[in-house]
């Protein structure tokens, strides 16, 4: 029924888009709400987070389904996630969407997208993959896939640009999103925090597989820092209950005695009353970049997923603030170096080396202008380009 109602309404644009974690769904809401404001009436449907249904977007997949990471990870639902994607390439295919925005989730997007651009529907892909991390030469496919991809770091369109395809650098829309200067004082408030109390952030990530993986240890870690700093007070935000469960059953196996508090979402909150944070890798130390708080990464993968990044990496970090900045300026420890112990040694380095911290702090100030750019308009810009949108626009 909700098909034949999109058709009958095609005098409006119709834009489909699959976001497949919380980070894409941040930058989904973005770039639908620069499009609402262009297209007041356009239907907005496919795979979409809370944030995308809160301007009402059509979801016809719960978004979680599609948070898996690592080749292991990704092989466990590789059934189950065949099937939703089959599923909506045919409920796109039925509509003709005026435009498709795959929003990350690369290895679920660009099949859909292939085969949405074989039928004369526009596709663009908002996020490139990591081609300068690893696998450049996934672009030779790419580019049959795609009519334009939109990327968040300026190093990146030179990639693009060598195998002829539609590139738009448009900054990421989270610089856009965060101050130039953290009220620290009022986000410690809202959180009934005393202003001068010793804060750290733990952002173990939303993905069921990072947080299973990583809870304990940080948890572990979190005990060991206290113990030297025994006033430390603990903020972790989560994404969901089930989330909250796996965390809190990690606090009460190994964080008794601490001062911890798990706080549904509010992440940029929480990492603006925070001194410091211990996070995963991806979007969560771009936040903390962007939030310029000093940062320890600290992340463990399926043996067999770690295995096959470390072949096929082409870049000696996996954290942006360190891709971006071209140097080893946050300490990154993988995989068996992501112990309790030395987790707990780093971040007590970096609550006392005031260099070290005023170095970050002064890089992520860079990084935060570099990336400010007004990015989901400058995205909406070059989605209108590419589609024709409002020539159809006119037309209709």
């Amino acid at each position: 029924m909700l098909d034949n109602q999109i058709c009958s309404s095609k005098k409006n644009l119709v834009i489909g888009m699959i976001a497949g974690e919380a980070s894409g769904d941040t930058l989904g809401a973005a770039l639908m709400q620069s499009l609402q404001a262009r297209y007041p009436n356009a239907t907005f449907v496919g795979i979409g987070g809370p944030k995308m249904i809160a301007l009402g977007f059509q979801s016809w997949h719960p978004m979680e389904k599609l948070s898996v990471m690592g080749f292991f990870e990704v092989l466990k639902h590789l059934f189950e996630l065949l099937k939703i994607r089959k599923s909506i390439i045919a409920r796109f295919l039925a509509i003709k969407p005026d435009v498709f925005i795959g929003v990350d989730a690369p290895d679920f997007n660009f099949k859909v997208e292939a085969t949405l651009k074989k039928n004369n529907i526009t596709t663009v892909h908002y996020v490139g993959p990591s081609v300068w991390a690893w696998r450049e030469k996934r672009l030779e496919k790419i580019r049959y896939s795609v009519d334009g991809v939109l990327v968040l770091f300026p190093f990146e369109p030179p990639y693009y640009h060598r195998y002829d395809i539609p590139v738009r650098f448009v900054g990421h829309p989270l610089a856009n999103q965060f101050p130039e200067y953290p009220e620290t004082l009022s986000a410690r408030s809202h959180f009934d925090i005393e202003p001068l109390a010793a804060v750290t952030a733990i952002l173990p990530g939303s993905r069921m597989s990072e947080i299973n993986r990583m809870a304990d240890v940080y948890i572990q870690s979190a005990k060991l820092l206290a113990d030297i700093y025994p006033k430390m007070i603990f903020l972790i935000p989560y994404v969901h209950e089930k989330a909250k469960i796996r965390i809190q059953e990690a606090v009460n196996r190994f964080g008794k005695g601490l001062n911890i508090r798990l706080i549904e979402g509010q992440s940029r909150q929480v990492l603006e009353a925070c001194d410091q944070a211990l996070v995963t890798s991806g979007t969560a130390t771009l936040e903390c970049a962007l939030m310029k708080k000093p940062l320890v990464l600290a992340i463990k993968v399926h043996p067999i997923s770690y295995w096959m990044m470390k072949r096929l990496a082409t870049t000696q970090w996996i954290g942006l603030p360190n891709i971006l900045a071209n140097e080893s300026l946050v300490s990154e420890l993988i995989q068996d170096q992501a112990t309790p112990h030395k987790i707990a040694i780093q971040m007590g380095r970096l609550i006392m080396d005031t260099q070290l911290r005023a170095k970050q702090i002064s890089a992520f100030e860079i990084q935060y202008k570099a990336l400010r750019q007004n990015a989901s308009e400058l995205a909406a810009d070059a989605v209108e380009e590419w589609a024709g949108l409002k020539e159809q626009s006119i037309a209709k």
